[in-house]
């Protein structure tokens, strides 16, 4: 049958009688029509010419749909994408492995540590007056950590008192040390009494600890570490020893103790940065005066003591660091059985695993009372730091704390 076509028909309305091919179904399909006036037209004659898509050539469909190639992708290519499809099902495996056999260590780590809440006896409800309001805030995390030394009494003793802050939205870890020769309100569930802060561990433990802290301080305290001082030792020889700068009496301090305790590890140094081992850390961190193997050591104030622990556990975090994973676990290990904590098992995995962030933080560090609000004052209790301006130092270390 012959096409019927007339030149001063519009085109749009060409119509190919023999297969109804219409130049709306060739847009349908994506066809490019080439028409010329001089000639008639059938379906068999239409033809590609668009030069963007096939240059100066023309083909037919036939030639496309005959050509082996045609709707294929190139070989080169898909190799390459099965074998990156195989490296990242690898690596997906392994990384579900790593992630088991984290599981399973953090797992056995927090088996070894000791899990202790407060004693409901010393609630925040119980202890706390009714007219104390507590800073906290959603992106900061409260610490106290407390380290221990045993002796006869029923809880043992604490001269150190470090409030460890982990600030997320300001990437900061700030540390607080508290001085144990504060006179504070003790809030005793069987009446409050006023002391020295160091007593409050020796009469109700962490506990009581925790919420004079709080009651004198008016900071939040979500969890607490008591750590045996002895772990501290441990903590040191795995990181290869600290550095610490000493003054001369420090070092014959250290040696003193040495020498007294029968112990070999002297310490051959002088003034300046020096190198310490875990036993030699040890007797600096627990450096509190008094008469060691016939030398008097007297010149030295609470300051002092606490500056020399916040040195101390500066140096810990600074070499842990730079840690190896293996160095990590050793430590992890190592300090475990003496750690006691009111977080659950839970709360512990997590803190572990987000410490690998939080050890990129920057470190500050401060002291409690602030400067100017205190005085040294004798009383019932010893000579004990005296408070002036309670209103102040909340102030002070509420901005500290939370910027």
């Amino acid at each position: 049958m012959k096409n019927r076509y007339n030149e001063s028909d519009s085109f749009d309305n060409y119509t190919d009688y023999d297969d109804g091919f219409t130049t709306s179904t060739a847009k349908k399909y994506g066809r490019n029509i080439y028409s010329d006036s001089k000639r008639k037209h059938s379906a068999d004659d239409l033809i590609y010419s668009d030069s963007s898509l096939v240059g100066n050539s023309q083909y037919s469909d036939s030639d496309f749909e005959n050509s082996k190639d045609f709707g294929r992708k190139p070989k080169g290519k898909g190799r390459i994408k099965k074998i990156l499809l195989s490296l990242l099902s690898i690596l997906l495996v392994l990384a579900l492995l790593a992630c088991c056999l984290a599981f399973i260590f953090l797992g056995r780590i927090t088996n070894k540590v000791n899990f202790e809440e407060i004693d409901e006896a010393y609630s925040r409800q119980n202890v706390l007056s009714e007219d104390v309001n507590l800073s906290e805030s959603s992106s900061v995390k409260n610490i106290l950590i407390c380290g221990v030394d045993a002796d006869n009494s029923d809880y043992g003793r604490s001269d150190s008192m470090i409030l460890l802050s982990i600030d997320k939205k300001h990437k900061k870890i700030k540390m607080t040390s508290f001085m144990r020769d504060t006179f504070v309100y003790i809030p005793d569930p069987d009446g409050g009494y006023r002391s020295k802060l160091t007593n409050a561990y020796v009469w109700g433990g962490i506990g009581l600890t925790v919420r004079t802290i709080e009651e004198n301080f008016g900071i939040k305290i979500d969890n607490y570490i008591t750590v045996n001082f002895e772990t501290f030792k441990s903590i040191v020889d795995v990181l290869g020893g600290i550095e610490l700068t000493l003054t001369d009496r420090e070092i014959l301090y250290i040696n003193c103790q040495i020498a007294q305790n029968n112990q070999t590890e002297y310490l051959d140094a002088s003034e300046g940065v020096v190198k310490l081992n875990g036993q030699q850390a040890l007797w600096h961190a627990r450096n509190r005066g008094g008469v060691i193997n016939g030398v008097e050591f007297y010149e030295d104030t609470d300051w002092d003591r606490t500056r020399r622990q916040r040195d101390f556990l500066d140096s810990v975090i600074s070499n842990v660091k730079s840690a190896s994973v293996g160095e990590l676990v050793k430590i992890s290990t190592a300090v475990a059985p003496d750690i006691t904590t009111d977080m659950s098992k839970k709360e512990l995995k997590k803190f572990l695993v987000s410490f690998l962030w939080y050890r990129k933080y920057s470190v500050f560090e401060c002291s409690m009372p602030s400067d100017d609000t205190w005085s040294y004052e004798d009383n019932f209790a010893g000579n004990v730091i005296y408070v002036n301006d309670w209103d102040r130092v909340r102030s002070d270390l509420c901005s500290f704390i939370y910027e």
